[in-house]
């Protein structure tokens, strides 16, 4: 219909002119009521999906804000247990040197003679309890000692005709693979081989043996050739047994030895491959899989060679005539082969050792003796035991056996012998125990005391009873009368048979219930410990109870921490009494002073974990901590940079909005007056 109506150039001009300024006006009112510029796709669809995806992944990292806001909550709960924790611990150190600062044991006195038995029982003597009387009090002390039993001087490992095992480290060499003219090269002499050498182990040997003998190592090897199992080999010696291994290159020799080996690459292996029939994993890393592999190989005998240049990686058999490791769950095709070969190679054996374990008053040491340097001449022995003496005194005193001496005999026997008659055993385990110490192997000293120095009866007790039982009952002179002192938290039960004619009369000494007592608090505060632990939760997870916490740092999932509790040694545990060694107590472990110090040493090292557990804690929550404060500050730069391609101007669009305005006031006002021109046709018809 409207193309039926003919309107003026001026007009139509003027109406188009205020369409657009409308069309305008309404976008300016859409930015000015919206705030933003491009608010779909057909505004500017760059600014548009680039705004939308920044804005995509703000919301992501905010997400991740509530995880993080989470963990260090969860950490923060762990960090509370700790503390109440420590103040726990604190608190049974103080129940323990109260216990420690209490002397109220009790007493009681006696009437003695000098013929008078007494017998203690309970307390620290246990059921058995001991006898006590003056007839006794002088016993001779026998100290504990073991002597080797062979009949000959001992002299440490001998060499054995023939055999890999020597007193001195021995090279094994294979005669196989050599020819006439081939060279073989011992401790840097170069021996050159005829025919008639390579003829019989015996040539060989003479032969090897002649070369070094005038070379100028003369004296340092002996050569011999294998028997049994080494048959066809020749045996090179070391004469001193400290010497390492002879070097002997056969690489000159006709045909060298080669073992069998298989090589791949670990860019080629999948997820897990078979070798020899066990399957092993590729791991998460190149490095575990070599790991994987090398603890395969010690069971099942090849070695691992890794180059973690290239990941080249080669399988190779321990033993020279072993075929190559067999490898499957990898294309043939990765795998090379190296095929066996028969030829000279050589073995290194190292000095024997006679080995066996030595123990005394609690603590046991391993000894390791060589044997005597060639030649065994007086001075050679000599030298040899003055050595072995302050080798073995050394590894002794190393695990802090002080109190036994290593010497030996007029006959030459090794002999190991307490440096005090104590009523201690001493005692040999181990490989060679038996074949040097006999079946025996365990020799207890008594105890060597003195004549008493007391002239007065009571005085003799005193002496007697403070001298053999000192820690567990003090005895002093109460006016004439004996008084024992019972140093227990159980009660002591002492028989007096005054004259010795087994008129027992018994009496009971109550034992120091304030310390008794006192262990019963400990063991409430201990069960606290574990209670304190399970209650230190948070949203269901408790790093207290060994629960791994797993936080995630941006919106990939490639950046996360892992937080747990552990051990000094990293290893993955809750913290508890148990795990923190700390025992629940019986009365009788406040007996003694030591006993409670050992108690306390145990505290102070559950102490030393916690602090550093929370300290690991502190270090993880402040990592948490400063993600958790860039998280918000990238998610500000992404909702920013958002805005900035999307958000409008409000004074520029105002100003426009204005413009506008007055754009199409201006543009009504042509209108009109085109209408007017047009309207003055109309005076023509009148």
């Amino acid at each position: 219909m409207g193309s039926d109506i003919s309107l003026s150039k001026a007009v139509r001009a003027n109406l188009l002119s205020l369409q657009n300024t409308a069309e305008m006006m309404n976008k300016t009112q859409n930015r000015l009521a919206t705030g933003n510029k491009v608010n779909s796709a057909l505004d500017n669809p760059s600014n548009f999906f680039t705004a939308s995806a920044l804005n995509s992944r703000a919301a992501d990292m905010g997400n991740l804000l509530d995880s993080m806001a989470s963990g260090i909550k969860v950490i923060e709960a762990a960090n509370n247990g700790i503390t109440a924790l420590t103040k726990n611990l604190e608190s049974m150190q103080s129940t323990l040197r109260q216990a420690r600062q209490d002397k109220s044991f009790q007493t009681q006195s006696f009437d003695v003679s000098d013929l008078s038995k007494i017998s203690l029982a309970g307390g620290q003597f246990g059921d058995e309890g001991v006898d006590i009387s003056l007839a006794t009090a002088t016993v001779l002390g026998v100290k504990s000692q073991l002597t080797t039993e062979a009949s000959t001087a001992y002299v440490g490992p001998v060499s054995t005709s023939g055999s890999a095992d020597g007193a001195g480290a021995r090279t094994l060499i294979t005669r196989t693979g050599f020819a006439n003219g081939d060279n073989i090269t011992i401790g840097g002499v170069d021996i050159a081989l005829a025919t008639a050498d390579l003829a019989t182990d015996a040539a060989f040997v003479t032969k090897l043996q002649g070369a070094l003998d005038a070379s100028s190592i003369a004296g340092q090897y002996n050569v011999s050739a294998g028997t049994g199992g080494n048959a066809g080999k020749i045996i090179v010696e070391t004469v001193n047994p400290s010497a390492p291994a002879a070097t002997v290159d056969v690489s000159d020799a006709t045909t060298v030895a080669v073992k069998g080996a298989a090589a791949f690459n670990y860019s080629d292996v999948p997820t897990a491959i078979t070798v020899g029939g066990r399957e092993i994993s590729t791991g998460a890393t190149a490095d575990d899989f070599v790991a994987a592999l090398r603890l395969d190989g010690e069971v099942n005998g090849y070695e691992v060679d890794y180059d973690s240049a290239t990941g080249d990686i080669k399988l190779e058999n321990k033993a020279f005539g072993g075929a190559a490791p067999v490898i499957a769950g990898i294309d043939a095709a990765d795998v090379t082969t190296t095929a066996v070969v028969a030829g000279a190679y050589t073995t290194e054996v190292a000095a024997a050792k006679h080995e066996f374990t030595v123990s005394y008053d609690g603590k046991t040491a391993d000894i390791s003796i060589g044997g005597v340097k060639a030649g065994a001449n007086a001075l050679d022995i000599k030298n040899w035991q003055d050595a072995t003496i302050e080798t073995v005194t050394s590894q002794l005193e190393a695990e802090g056996i002080t109190g036994v001496e290593a010497k030996f005999d007029d006959a030459g026997k090794f002999t190991l012998v307490a440096k005090t008659a104590e009523a201690k055993t001493l005692a040999v385990s181990g490989d060679d125990a038996v074949a040097l110490f006999g079946t025996n192997g365990v020799n207890t000293g008594l105890a060597e005391k003195s004549e008493l120095n007391s002239t007065k009866t009571v005085d003799k007790f005193v002496e007697l009873i403070n001298r053999d039982h000192a820690g567990k009952v003090r005895a002093s002179n109460d006016n004439g009368k004996l008084r024992i002192e019972n140093l227990s938290t159980q009660e002591l039960n002492v028989g007096i048979d005054l004259n010795g004619n087994d008129a027992v009369v018994g009496a009971k000494i109550d034992g120091n219930t304030v310390r008794a007592n006192l262990s019963k608090q400990f063991n409430e505060l201990r069960d606290q410990l574990d209670k304190l632990a399970d209650d230190s939760s948070f949203n269901g997870i408790n790093l207290l109870r060994g629960d791994k916490l797993k936080i995630t740092f941006n919106e990939s999932g490639t950046s996360s921490i892992d937080i747990q509790a552990k051990d000094k040694d990293g290893n993955v545990r809750g913290i508890n009494a148990s795990n923190l060694s700390i025992d629940t107590l019986v009365a009788e472990d406040l007996d003694t002073d030591e006993k409670i110090d050992a108690f306390l040493g145990k505290l102070s090292s559950a102490l030393t974990e916690l602090r550093s557990q929370a300290s690991s804690f502190g270090s993880n929550l402040s990592s948490v901590e400063n993600r958790q404060s860039f998280t918000k500050n990238m998610i500000n730069t992404l909702e920013t940079g958002a805005s900035n391609l999307t958000l409008a101007d409000t004074n520029e669009e105002a100003a426009n909005l204005l413009a506008l305005q007055t754009r199409q006031q201006l543009s009504s006002s042509a209108l009109s007056m085109a209408s007017q021109q047009d309207q003055a046709v109309l005076q023509l018809l009148r």
